[in-house]
């Protein structure tokens, strides 16, 4: 089985580790930067590197695209043009989904190709190819996301090939996907740059007050240090439901502000413990999943 992983960043090469176990696949890794590619060589994680798609691509039996959400719209462009295997099956590795699914409906569809929308909850802020790391998907939430009835039938078939990972599959739409994205990932992101934006305006150099902060700090703007043209990407995608959970957001910080200019200690005592609780109830059902 030929298997095309397109983008050997962190996700990509990750999954390039865990593939590596069914020594009944071939794995074919594509990307434009060089040096990735001789690294992928280099240690083994590939069997074959190209950077061009259409060179390999009507070859592959497996194609993934791990690349940025842009770039993925692109490629299915492309791929709709190529005279690949009509049993081959196309997925991605997109955070967001809508404008993904609507290329695939539009240039993948029509010719009767199988695409299986895909996105794991799993990796870091970490980026390259030598971030990959074995194990990375292990028991991470694996959405999947299938196109039509014929993608739909053939969702266990990805799934066996996935198996190596050990990740968590769960089927669901792509507006379940999209809305539950902004909230646990999406606005999380949003939310540490802008924190990490105020602080230096209200601080200075991030290098003047970094020795002084705390736990707190550091947890709340760890994320913050992620891709700017992967995060620029993904918010510029998911518009719709990021937008709508911001104003969400936004309401509950004057709830805060209110209370805080008001002195109510009563009401903050309830926000606070109302967030306490959901916390605690968030790490307890994390636990039973795992």
């Amino acid at each position: 089985m030929n298997v095309v992983i397109v983008g050997l960043g962190e996700m990509g090469a990750s999954l390039a580790c865990d593939l590596r176990k069914n020594p009944q696949i071939k794995l074919i890794g594509v990307d434009r930067d060089v040096a990735s590619l001789a690294y992928a060589r280099k240690t083994s994680l590939v069997d074959q590197t190209s950077q061009d798609l259409a060179e390999v691509a009507t070859q592959a039996d497996l194609i993934i695209l791990a690349t940025p959400v842009e770039s993925i719209e692109q490629m299915i462009e492309q791929l709709g043009q190529l005279d690949l295997k009509t049993t081959v099956i196309i997925t991605d590795a997109g955070s967001t989904k809508r404008a993904i699914m609507a290329q695939a409906q539009q240039f993948l569809l029509p010719k009767g190709i199988t695409f299986i929308g895909g996105h794991a909850m799993a990796g870091s802020h970490l980026a390259g190819v030598q971030a990959a790391q074995m194990g990375m998907y292990r028991h991470a939430p694996y959405f999947l996301m299938p196109a039509d009835e014929q993608a739909a039938s053939r969702v266990d078939n990805l799934k066996v090939i996935l198996a190596p990972t050990g990740a968590n599959f769960i089927t669901m739409s792509v507006d379940e996907h999209d809305d539950l994205m902004a909230v646990v990932s999406d606005n999380p992101h949003v939310i540490a740059f802008a924190l990490m934006n105020s602080s230096v305006n209200d601080l200075g150099k991030s290098q003047d007050f970094g020795q002084y902060v705390a736990g707190g700090f550091k947890d709340m703007t760890r994320i913050a240090a992620s891709d700017p043209q992967l995060w620029s990407d993904i918010l510029l995608s998911n518009q719709g439901a990021i937008l709508n959970n911001l104003t969400s957001f936004r309401q509950a910080l004057d709830q805060f502000q209110r209370a805080i200019e008001d002195s109510d200690e009563e009401t903050l005592l309830q926000l606070i413990s109302r967030a306490q609780i959901s916390r605690q109830n968030l790490l307890i059902k994390r636990e039973n999943n795992d």
